[in-house]
């Protein structure tokens, strides 16, 4: 029995560790943000830009609203571009510098430029930070799409892998035509979740409730198990009634019966990392992104 307590308590002890840990980072993760000083006083402090006329003028106000608190939060800028007006002529003139570029390209660099021209980032001009340029004009596309894109720079860029981009790009597309300001609101709220890691979009976030009733119902069944297994031990084995404890073997021979060799390919997963869309603006920056359309 004592065997069973010993055991049973090293358990216990490890779960104890593990709910630490869980708390210590949940600890941390609450204190996102309250660190970031700004260091960029060159760019405006404007953040909506609708020169569509598709938000009122009170969900202009409150998304402004949300920008500066999710910025706080997370030390990066967060700007909004809505567009109603071709881009083709715009984009082409950079050709030169950026090489042929597709139509559903033009927004890029219209992005890229507000950023850069602006000098926007968090913490430095050209530094930490993301534009979203929503364009409602449909004259360049030969299929009539609306394009959008997600620019990145700074540690938004780094952070932000591919499927995030798609990610934040679709949840904006699938609702704008219907509502624009949740749409907008959802692009400015996943681009908080994702850089503070604090209920990031796609990720199980495990509530503490859930950690400490697994951590008890693991450890109780734990030791019903074991006392289970005690109570139903074996208390016969197949030398028990044999005299001396122990089998007298008088002939002992090895037959070779036959070889079976089993083969078996070990897969290996091929790791990435962070940063969708990496290249570098006509202004010289490097930026992130991709975009979409609806």
């Amino acid at each position: 029995m004592k065997k069973y307590i010993k055991s049973m308590a090293f358990f216990l002890i490890a779960i104890a560790v593990l709910l630490v840990i869980y708390f210590v980072i949940r600890g941390m993760r609450g204190v996102v943000g309250e660190d970031y000083v700004r260091g960029n006083l060159t760019a405006p402090a404007q953040r909506v830009y609708d020169y569509a006329g598709v938000l009122t003028a009170s969900e202009e106000e409150k998304l402004e609203k949300l920008i500066a608190k999710r910025e706080g939060q997370i030390g990066c800028d967060i700007v909004l571009v809505i567009l109603n007006e071709p881009l083709s002529s715009y984009a082409k003139a950079y050709e030169d510098v950026l090489g042929h570029l597709s139509e559903s390209e033009y927004v890029m660099v219209y992005a890229d430029n507000f950023y850069d021209e602006y000098a926007f980032g968090y913490n430095k001009p050209h530094g930490d930070g993301c534009v979203f340029v929503d364009n409602w004009d449909r004259s360049d596309s030969a299929y009539g799409y609306a394009y959008n894109w997600l620019s990145t720079s700074g540690r938004v860029e780094s952070r932000f892998s591919t499927s995030m981009i798609d990610h934040v790009v679709d949840e904006v597309n699938s609702r704008v035509n219907s509502d624009p300001y949740e749409a907008y609101k959802s692009y400015v709220n996943n681009i908080y979740s994702y850089m503070s890691g604090h209920g990031s979009p796609g990720r199980f976030v495990i509530p503490l409730y859930a950690v400490v009733i697994v951590s008890v119902l693991v450890a109780v069944f734990y030791l019903i198990g074991n006392l289970t297994k005690n109570i139903g031990a074996r208390t016969t084995a197949s030398n028990t009634y044999v005299n001396g404890g122990k089998p007298k073997m008088t002939v002992m021979t090895d037959h070779f019966i036959s070889k079976s060799v089993t083969k078996r390919h070990i897969e290996r997963s091929s790791g990435g990392g962070g940063g969708g869309g990496h290249h570098t603006s006509a202004g010289g920056h490097s930026h992130g992104g991709g975009g979409g359309h609806h």
